[in-house]
């Protein structure tokens, strides 16, 4: 059957039929239900803290001292559950915090919460092999490690610990299984360095209505939530996540033995931030960076993922391109099993912000043999980028570059772009709305199509697209998406803003360029709705780019977009 289905999707691409990814085959479940008929822990000090996590049993409830300081490297262990009952461990406070389903504030709320301190560069949370059914809540996480500080600031500056919550993925051991962060506060600071906020390498796990924040550890990469050991379930929903590197990384480490591929990724509601303050020289920018910033939300390895309703907020230029979303399997340090299949990325928000998507359908590092223990370059297929808002950061402000909204390179197959609005910063031009890179050492005009069975529709685009060959207008597309012909079923349906500086061209399809400035319902209040030109010349009838009340629908609060700040 398994082998059917391959041969299937095979045709289907060959044919050109539109890609439709799978969705996740399961979601995490994380409704409130209160521990019953247990135990309640009342743990006042360190000690009495983590002799509650030992001792306790399925379906315990440990309670901790809003704003009373627990000094350490706790330890949740395995216990034997074979009816799979919750141990909550959550503050004396919670009842005045957010209900669950609404995102914690820290500056409201951390006064209500238990502080979980880690004094070195080990977790102050730890979620041992084989560990099941906890549930953290209303916990502040963070670090006073003096690890690497540098004396000579006043406060100390770049002392650092690792993780705060560690999910740690050990051989042959079985990993955590049902794990939930729900309304906890995890934190670096502007003195304090931190590797990650959360690693989650378990089954279902789950970090919820969360604000993990200043996450960054010297140029190393630093992600506020980073998964890479698991064969999922995951769901990050309704979190507020801020990190110098990634702020959510899938993949990325693990080794060539590897042998999970993270899947069935549910990433809804969440708000992904950048501060400004970070886009300076000696923090971000050089010369002296201290830290580097790369994207917000990467998949080097990940299956059947579904990333609605999020607001991507301050990208830049920094130690990479400054993707706000990159789609870049890497088997070279993700395993040689690693795919980035079957991803569905719809209605959402991606908010000043130098480049929009990064696409690669191989591992280079391994292709070219750069890595020596990868033996496989991976594959990446079956994605749809619909419905999204892609807001271009200015080239004049720091870290601007050549704003890009979205960077195809070679080999990328059965890949749908379809209703997208790019959107110049006001009083500028956008450097490219679709690039496509070709290989290395590639003549023009191209042997072979550099993609395959590509989708491009109903888009409203700031630029006509373009590539390293600067090749435009039908010719060009030929060269860089014309497998399968005819490439007109495939390019339609695009309204085109035509700069001055970008020349004329055409297109195959029924596509409208323009040199007339596109208008929107009103951008100043964040509504992004195509009103002129009037094109209704797409595939499905519906005006081209973002359907704004579709968006704001799943964005919902997210961020405070809407309100236009």
């Amino acid at each position: 059957m398994r082998l059917l289905l391959l041969l299937l999707l095979a045709m289907a691409s060959a044919l050109g039929e539109t890609p439709v990814p799978a969705p996740p085959q399961v979601y995490v479940d994380t409704a409130w239900k209160s521990p019953t008929g247990g135990k309640t822990w009342r743990a006042h000090t360190v000690a009495e803290f983590q002799r509650s996590l030992d001792l306790s049993s399925p379906g315990d409830t440990l309670v901790l001292d809003a704003g009373a300081n627990y000094q350490g490297n706790f330890k949740a262990p395995a216990k034997t559950n074979p009816n799979h009952k919750w141990i909550y461990i959550e503050s004396s406070d919670l009842a005045d915090l957010p209900p669950p389903g609404k995102r914690v504030n820290p500056s409201i709320d951390a006064v209500k919460m238990p502080k979980i301190v880690t004094t070195n560069v080990s977790p102050a949370i730890s979620i041992s092999p084989g560990a099941s059914n906890y549930r953290l809540v209303g916990l502040e996480v963070y670090s006073t490690s003096t690890r690497g500080c540098d004396p000579g600031h006043v406060p100390p500056l770049n002392c650092f610990t690792y993780f705060l919550i560690d999910m740690p993925a050990e051989q042959s051991k079985p990993l955590p299984d049902s794990i939930i962060v729900d309304r906890c506060y995890v934190h670096g600071s502007d003195t304090q360095d931190v590797r990650a906020g959360v690693v989650a390498n378990g089954t279902k796990v789950s970090v919820i209505d969360s604000y993990v924040s200043d996450i960054h550890l010297s140029t190393m990469d630093s992600q506020a939530i980073i998964a890479y050991r698991t064969p999922g379930p995951i769901k990050v929903v309704n979190d507020f996540l801020s990190a110098t590197t990634e702020n959510l990384m899938f993949g990325g480490a693990g080794g060539a033995d590897n042998p999970y591929v993270p899947s069935d990724i549910e990433i809804r509601s969440n708000h992904f931030f950048k501060p400004e303050k970070w886009a300076v020289p000696g923090k971000t920018l050089p010369p002296a960076a201290q830290w580097a910033v790369k994207n917000s939300l990467e998949f080097k390895s990940a299956r059947r993922v579904l990333v609605n309703g999020n607001v991507f907020e301050n990208n830049w230029e920094g130690a990479q391109r400054g993707f706000s979303i990159v789609l870049t399997v890497r088997t070279s340090d993700s395993g040689n099993i690693a795919v980035v299949n079957d991803i569905t990325i719809e209605n959402n928000v991606l908010k000043n912000v130098t480049s929009g998507f990064n696409t690669s359908e191989h591992d280079s590092q391994c292709k070219f043999l750069s890595a020596p223990f990868c033996n496989n370059p991976g594959e990446a297929k079956r994605w749809k980028i619909a419905n999204n808002l892609i807001l271009l950061r200015s080239a004049t402000a720091p870290g601007g570059g050549r704003p890009m909204a979205i960077q195809i390179l070679p080999d990328l197959t059965d890949v749908a772009f379809q209703h997208n609005t790019v959107v110049a910063s006001p009083g500028t031009n956008c450097w490219a709305s679709l690039y496509f890179s070709v290989a290395e050492g590639s003549k023009w005009p191209l042997s072979k199509s550099s993609t395959h069975n590509l989708w491009i529709t109903d888009n409203v685009l700031c630029r006509p697209p373009t590539g390293d060959w600067g090749g435009q207008g039908t010719s060009g597309l030929i060269n860089y998406m014309g497998d399968p012909l005819p490439l007109e079923n495939r390019f339609v349906g695009n309204v085109i803003f035509v700069p001055i500086d970008s020349g004329t061209t055409s297109f195959p399809g029924k596509d409208l360029l323009t040199s007339r400035p596109i208008r929107f319902a009103d951008p100043n209040h964040g509504d992004y709705q195509l009103i002129d030109p009037k094109w209704t010349k797409t595939t499905d009838g519906k005006p081209p780019g973002v359907d704004a009340r579709a968006l704001y629908t799943a964005i919902g609060n997210a961020s405070e977009f809407n309100s236009g700040h």
